[in-house]
């Protein structure tokens, strides 16, 4: 008579580790995962409906909510590509105040993400470094936008003002503050054994799976692909600016880890070029276009930007009148989530939080 000691075990969605309101079904045999299953859809809220039930101007507020933890860089996308089916581009000036923000948000986005991640590995100490200096980044965000966490500040050909006075000194200022809290996470963390032995080795995701599952970003180039949309795809003026792109061949997590902490790096240089370019312009610049068509024409877009979590794009499809036909959402959380399963099957239940949080979850836009 066989004794069975496989059993099913529920992680979400109100675990504290799920990031967000989402659920892995666990085939357990012990403490060694037999096999899951991602079951989303607790978020679903219908965003590419309502976008397409409104006018192009009133869904950036709604883009805003897609991500929460990075609700500019969807705003932008979707800006960005509104212009595409309108068949006109934002001043030089808004451009480079674009690549600012977003540069501002991708880093912000990081320090949360490697708070939450880093707390989930025991690593409780570091909850506090990144959030505060995650601080430096949101207070400039409210100085530019006016906001902290959902800033409509995008808007069809431009942005919604001009940089304020004496921003120069303030962004430098605290990037400059920054560069020394960057140093303590990786002398807090890169320094610490428990934290190498739980993400050196786990949860390995080659280079041919990656391309398979259509992962982007960080995921994407940790297992050895240097593609990053703003050198393969350049807009808003990417191709002016000169950046590497950080990849690490080992796919693990560990890897995912250090592709992050080296794109902060590379983003405060991205913002010190961009606000170069920036007072290289006079200040009767025009940061955003006066006169936009009432309507577009018929036709249809698909435009994409290198978000914090991977490629984050826009279809459209006009058929001339003020609201679209239809949207779809490209999200990179979607994506990124599919490989899950694999990564974690024949590893323990110990190892979950440290491969889910490499991945970095924001499941307002996983579900959308």
């Amino acid at each position: 008579m066989s004794e069975k000691t496989e059993m099913n075990l529920f992680m979400g969605p109100q675990h504290p580790s799920m990031h967000g309101l989402w659920s892995l079904r666990l085939t357990i045999d012990g403490e060694t995962v037999v096999n899951s299953d991602c079951q989303i859809g607790y978020l679903h809220r219908s965003y590419e409906k309502l976008l397409a039930n409104r006018s192009y101007e009133q869904g950036i507020p709604i883009t805003d909510r897609l991500c929460y933890v990075e609700s500019h860089s969807y705003s932008t996308a979707y800006t960005y590509a509104i212009e595409g089916i309108y068949g006109i581009e934002a001043p030089e000036k808004a451009n480079w105040i674009r690549i600012m923000t977003l540069e501002i948000q991708r880093i912000a986005s990081h320090c949360l993400w490697l708070a939450a991640m880093s707390v989930d590995l025991g690593q409780l100490t570091m909850l506090i470094y990144p959030m505060t200096a995650r601080e430096l980044l949101i207070n400039l965000l409210e100085t530019i936008t006016g906001a902290r966490m959902t800033y409509n500040y995008a808007r069809i050909g431009g942005v919604y003002r001009d940089l304020p006075h004496k921003i120069t000194e303030k962004i430098e200022n605290s990037l400059e503050e920054f560069t020394r809290l960057h140093q303590e996470f990786l002398d807090l963390l890169e320094e610490s054994q428990i934290f190498r032995m739980r993400t050196e080795g786990i949860g390995v995701l080659s280079k041919e799976d990656a391309l398979s599952f259509g992962v982007s970003g960080p995921m994407l180039r940790a297992s050895g692909v240097p593609f990053d949309i703003r050198k393969a795809d350049p807009y808003m003026g990417y191709d002016q600016l000169k950046f590497e792109i950080p990849t690490r061949e080992e796919g693990d997590s560990f890897a995912r880890y250090r592709v992050r902490l080296e794109e902060m790096e590379i983003s405060m240089g991205l913002i010190l070029q961009a606000l170069d370019k920036y007072n290289e312009l006079k200040p009767s610049d025009p940061y955003r276009l006066e006169k936009i068509p009432r309507r577009p024409p018929k036709g249809r877009i698909y435009r994409r930007i290198e978000a914090a979590r991977g490629e984050a794009g826009f279809f459209i499809e006009s058929d001339g009148t003020p609201s679209p036909y239809r949207v779809r959402i490209r999200s990179p959380t979607f994506n990124n989530l599919a490989p899950l399963p694999q990564l974690i099957k024949g590893g323990k239940l110990a190892d979950i939080p440290a491969v889910m949080g490499t991945v970095d979850l924001c499941v307002g836009d996983l579900d959308k």
